[in-house]
């Protein structure tokens, strides 16, 4: 019996790796987002043989079709993602019995996570599940543990002094607070 390296037995191995436990839903998500945005550019004959894909003209062909409209930080996570998903699906079609899920992002980084406050990764985790489609979709931005920011219209072109004016004006607005520490008021 051939094996079928198409985007729809692709899509199939997506659905069933979260149905059968392979992995997690949140995983799965992410991929499935990185999969719909980059997969739209495939051409016919990679349609049919997902093994075809070279990652690198992909993501090339569609940077260049969306233009400044993507940030190039969410250009190598869709990269990287769609990649994960790839490499497991293709040695799964491979050798399902011995197939073990990759890890997917970069185990330094989920170290690093781990040790931030709860809500630094709650919105991390929203973003990643939700992340904004245009610049004018909402950026939510925790502050306290019972308080989150929402900044709307950031601008995908945006500049670091564009940022550091924003930034004056957030700190034009603070109540100053004696007691905060050194690094609060950096």
């Amino acid at each position: 019996m051939a094996k079928d390296y198409s985007e729809a037995s692709f899509s199939n191995f997506m659905r069933q790796s979260v149905v059968s436990g392979l992995i997690k839903p949140a995983t799965l998500r992410s991929r499935k987002l990185a999969a719909e945005q980059l997969m739209v550019e495939l051409k016919s004959h990679e349609r049919q043989d997902l093994r075809l894909v070279d990652l690198e003209e992909l993501c090339s062909r569609f940077h260049k079709l969306e233009g400044s409209s993507i940030r190039p930080e969410s250009m190598d996570v869709y990269k990287s993602r769609f990649g994960d998903a790839l490499r497991d699906f293709i040695a799964w079609t491979d050798d399902p019995k011995s197939f073990a899920p990759s890890e997917s992002e970069h185990k330094v980084l989920r170290e690093q996570w781990e040790n931030e406050p709860d809500g630094h990764q709650r919105a991390r985790e929203e973003l990643a599940l939700n992340p904004p489609r245009n610049p004018h979709q909402i950026f939510p931005v925790p502050i306290r543990e019972d308080l989150v920011v929402y900044i709307q219209n950031v601008p995908l072109d945006m500049t670091a002094r564009e940022a550091n004016k924003i930034a004056a004006v957030v700190r034009a607005l603070a109540v100053l607070d004696e007691t905060a520490d050194d690094e609060d008021t950096a």
